[in-house]
């Protein structure tokens, strides 16, 4: 179990400080999203090649909510960029290609961590393991607890 994890030796210390760690991040991913945004409709398309990258960056995005325990860091930045979008389109400005990706990537990201908590909601080791409201179980405690104890 690595240092912290839930329930392990610094657990309050490690996910406070993993989660203030990822501020900045998602500051500067929110000021990059605020500038994507285009008068133009006819430049709001992904690139074919954009689309195939789409997959592999929710997954991404999917391992550092769900492995960093940063999911209300995530859901209150997915919230303030569905906001932007919903006050910009009154603006009539609409997602330029950079901002379709980043959106499409973190709405991805969100199905994919409710895909996964659905998943392991009734894992009563993981519950026993993750207790609270916000339920969003660690890939690598779920990998030590079901998949390298049958090695």
């Amino acid at each position: 179990q690595h240092p912290g994890a839930a329930g392990g030796p610094g657990a309050q210390l490690g996910a406070s400080f993993l989660q203030a760690r990822y501020i900045p991040f998602f500051l500067i991913l929110f000021m990059y999203f605020s500038g994507c945004f285009t008068a133009c409709k006819a430049e709001r398309w992904m690139p074919g090649p954009a689309l195939l990258l789409v997959a592999p960056s929710g997954l991404y995005y999917w391992y550092l909510v769900t492995e960093g325990q940063i999911f209300i860091l995530f859901i209150f930045t997915f919230f303030a960029m569905l906001a932007l979008v919903l006050h910009q389109k009154r603006k009539r400005l609409f997602l330029d290609s950079n901002g379709l990706f980043l959106f499409s990537s973190f709405t991805l990201t969100l199905l994919l961590v409710a895909l996964w908590v659905a998943w392991l909601w009734n894992d009563p080791v993981l519950r026993k393991k993750y207790p609270g409201v916000i339920y969003v179980p660690e890939p690598w405690a779920f990998y030590t607890l079901h998949v390298s104890s049958r090695h």
